[in-house]
This record gives structure tokens, C-alpha cells and sequence, in this order.
């Protein structure tokens, strides 16, 4: 019978590593829990914003606007409405830089509104554009546009299919 000599040092070497190599595995698991936890607080934050009574109010004044409705059109609204229709532009704008950034999903952003900002932009566009040339700035309103352009592409097939189309086979977790 062969007596197997116990290396001491190389035996707590390994065990350093592999604990080492566990302790790295629990933290990018941590990591990504962490991630996923931020991007769904963003989500139901995002979602929540838009359930204001002043955002509903100026999402209507959108659409009581005429398609492609000017400066002199927008401009000439009785304050309130002017006002409440800049709050939902502003609210598309950071909306845009939080999709480009990465820090809410492109697909949520169209599932929860890619309507609403498509028709937002309908009826503003040439307003937003007379009003950059008023202001001589391109950049008003860039983000706002990004998207509304991002949400267009997203439809280029045609009309969007509804999600109670689209997902009448869904079945929840078990």
C-alpha cells in the first residue's frame, strides 16, 4: 500500500481558490439580481409617472390639436393647455434619453406607449420644428423626436398588432 503524502500548503491553496472563485460567482449573481431589481423599479416608476391627472390632461390637449399643428396654432392655446402640452413633450424628451441610455427597455417603452408618442409627434412636429428655428437650436426637443422615430421604425410592417391579439395564448407562471 502507497502512503499518500498530504501537501498542507497545496490543499489550503485550493481551498483558497475555490472559495475565491465562489465568492466572485455570488457576486455577479448579486450584481445581476441588483441590475434586474434597478430595471424593473425604473419600469413601475416610469409607468407610474404617467398616471397623473396633469399628464392625461395634456396627452388630450394633444390630441385635440390639428395633425402637424404649427407654432402660431400651439403657441396661441390658452396658457393651462400650453403648458400641460409642454409637460408631456418634456416627459417624451427625458423619456428618450432614459431608453437611449439603456436605463428603461426600448420594448416596454413600446409596449406602454409607442401610441401615444407616435401621435404626440404627429401632431407637434412642425411645431417643434418651427419652434427650434424660433429659437435657433436643433437640439429642442431631440429626444423626444429619437424616439418617436425609434417607435415609427418599430411599425414600418404596418399597423401594430394588439396585445390582446398578439399574446391570446399567454399563460402565467406557475
Amino acid at each position: 500500500m502507497v502512503a499518500m503524502e498530504i501537501n498542507i500548503p497545496l490543499t489550503l491553496q485550493l481551498v483558497s481558490t475555490a472559495i475565491m472563485i465562489i465568492g466572485i460567482a455570488f457576486g455577479i449573481q448579486n450584481i445581476r439580481q441588483y441590475q434586474a431589481m434597478r430595471k424593473r423599479e425604473s419600469a413601475i416608476m416610469m409607468l407610474n409617472s404617467f398616471q397623473t391627472a396633469d399628464f392625461v390632461k395634456g396627452f388630450l390637449h394633444i390630441l385635440d390639436l390639428p395633425q402637424n399643428a404649427g407654432k402660431s396654432e400651439v403657441d396661441g392655446l390658452p396658457h393651462d393647455q400650453f403648458l400641460a402640452i409642454y409637460m408631456v413633450m418634456g416627459t417624451w424628451e427625458r423619456l428618450g434619453i432614459l431608453v437611449y441610455r439603456h436605463e428603461i427597455d426600448l420594448d416596454l417603452v413600446d409596449d406602454a406607449f409607442s401610441g401615444p408618442i407616435i401621435q404626440s409627434w404627429q401632431k407637434l412636429e412642425r411645431y417643434i420644428k418651427e419652434w427650434r428655428a424660433h429659437i435657433q437650436r436643433e437640439t429642442g426637443m431631440e429626444w423626444f423626436q429619437w424616439l418617436a422615430e425609434r417607435m415609427m421604425e418599430r411599425e414600418t410592417d404596418g399597423q401594430p398588432t394588439p396585445a390582446y391579439v398578439a399574446h391570446r395564448g399567454w399563460k402565467a407562471r406557475e
